[in-house]
């Protein structure tokens, strides 16, 4: 069974469901209300209702609503033009070379993917050499190894955070701020004023923060509360993508997103790639039991996709709450792992063929790969290392599903019966991409749908928030231990 869409296409085959066998599951468990409430998705109308607000982001799929969420004076893609033409001065006159996207979560893991992905496709307008680093981490561990390679007068620090409150961003935006300030071999310090007039862009959906902040006006970029964190590569969440790629190319992945926002719109269910992606999900969870999805890229351009999708799918579905807030009793979204399929070979694939527990995979792979910028021989050579990729890919695929039965050697044995889905593209482009991106989004939405949850809150996370804000009081200084904490917590406190 294989869908072809323009961008992107599956094959289901080895997932072992006949077409009546997906028909009569989406008759079963698709609401009936589900086409009406796929078109309040797409147009922007769909509701989180425990946090009382629309859900927008599939109307970020266009540059022009990307360029008003910059305050409607094509802010988006002057910062973009001006600071990979090299026109960006810093505080001492020195042009920008180096540009740092600070954020965690959906301020992070898609811009990072998407910059990585697409990086090759970066327009020839722009003969300036700009490089992004991306720092998450609250330990501090990636501004330790950035700091080294960037300089205070010719770096700009994007703060993205939808809240413009998230403790981690805001630990690494304090260390940054110190560094600055810090005169080091070779290196000119600069005032705190000089840093926030030059060398700081913020990404927000609350402005009054980055006001109060400091950000000048002309340097800061907003967009709709409505847009969710981990739904936000579309929005100006996507600057270090745009500034990758330029402003040209980032508008190619947006039209591949619309492109499948269009398909899931009107395709019927069984020409429907998002849709048979998340009936599929759902039958694999509910019908086998299946308690993990291993998503497998086959290309290293896609390598970030595994933890993307982790968040993207384990922080929208699983929930233990449906959309009312009512306690639910049945299984939702899978455990999802993964990781680059040509490594996973040598490390995780022995267990996926010979170990006990059950899963099921996603294969992504790009058939054919343009090399231009290289000589005819190393173009042949990068070519022929993609068909090595794709046998491989192939391959294991087919082996996890038909194995390879072995009664005499059981080292030898492959029990198979693993269900897998290929999503495919002809080439990996920056419309390819977004519309792979798009088709996995709309996947969780469905599977929210049918399984009654609000795919766009998180309240799991605030309670691990809380409580680290307690302890950190007690390594501050600021709180003794109590008897609240446990054993072993109070005795780690004790020790530090």
């Amino acid at each position: 069974m294989i869908i072809e869409n323009k961008y992107l296409h599956l094959d289901a085959s080895y997932q072992g469901l006949s077409a009546q066998e997906l028909k009569d599951f989406a008759e079963q468990r698709l609401p009936e209300n589900f086409d009406a409430l796929r078109n309040q998705l797409l147009r922007g109308e769909f509701m989180n209702a425990s946090e009382g607000r629309k859900v927008s982001h599939c109307l970020s799929r266009s540059i022009h609503s990307v360029v008003a969420a910059g305050n409607g004076k094509n802010r988006f893609s002057d910062m973009v033009r001006e600071l990979r033409s090299g026109r960006w001065l810093g505080a001492t006159g020195k042009p920008i070379q180096h540009v740092v996207n600070i954020g965690v979560g959906g301020s992070d893991l898609g811009p990072m993917m998407g910059s990585f992905a697409l990086r090759e496709f970066a327009d020839d307008s722009s003969l300036h050499n700009l490089e992004v680093h991306f720092v998450s981490s609250m330990d501090g561990g990636q501004l330790y190894a950035v700091f080294p390679l960037i300089d205070p007068e010719t770096t700009v620090f994007i703060i993205a955070s939808k809240s413009f409150g998230t403790i981690d961003t805001l630990a690494n935006v304090d260390t940054v701020r110190k560094w600055v300030a810090a005169p080091g071999e070779g290196r000119e310090s600069l005032t705190h004023e000089q840093w926030l007039s030059r060398h700081v862009i913020g990404v927000s959906a609350n402005s009054v923060a980055m006001n109060d902040f400091g950000i000048p006006a002309a340097q800061q970029l907003t967009f709709a509360p409505t847009v969710g964190g981990r739904f936000s590569l579309w929005s100006a969440i996507g600057l270090p993508i745009a500034l990758t790629i330029g402003v040209h190319q980032f508008s190619r992945m947006l039209a591949g997103a619309k492109d499948i926002d269009d398909h899931f719109g009107s395709a019927p269910v069984l020409e429907n790639i998002p849709l048979l992606m998340a009936l599929i999900g759902v039958y694999n969870r509910e019908e086998r039991g299946i308690n993990n999805l291993a998503v497998l890229p086959y290309d290293g351009r896609l390598r970030y996709l595994p933890s993307y999708l982790q968040q993207l799918d384990m922080e929208s579905n699983g929930k233990q709450a449906d959309h009312s807030g009512k306690a639910i009793d049945y299984p939702t979204g899978p455990v999802v792992w993964g990781g680059f399929g040509p490594n996973g070979q040598h490390a995780f694939f022995q267990h996926l063929h010979q170990g006990y527990d059950a899963f099921t995979a996603d294969f992504i792979a790009v058939l054919k790969r343009q090399a231009p910028d290289f000589e005819p021989g190393v173009q042949e050579g990068l070519a022929e290392q993609q068909r090595l990729a794709m046998a491989n890919c192939l391959a294991h695929r087919k082996l996890m599903w038909f194995g390879n039965e072995n009664k005499e050697d059981p080292r030898h044995n492959y029990p198979g019966k693993h269900p897998s889905s290929l999503l495919f593209m002809d080439e990996l482009t920056p419309e390819s991409f977004g519309a792979l991106i798009a088709a996995y989004e709309h996947k969780v939405f469905t599977q929210g749908v049918i399984w009654g949850l609000n795919s766009f809150d998180q309240p799991g996370v605030e309670l691990g928030k809380k409580a680290a804000t307690e302890i950190l009081a007690v390594l501050d200084g600021k709180a003794a231990v109590s008897d609240d904490f446990d054993a072993s917590t109070a005795a780690m406190l004790k020790r530090f």
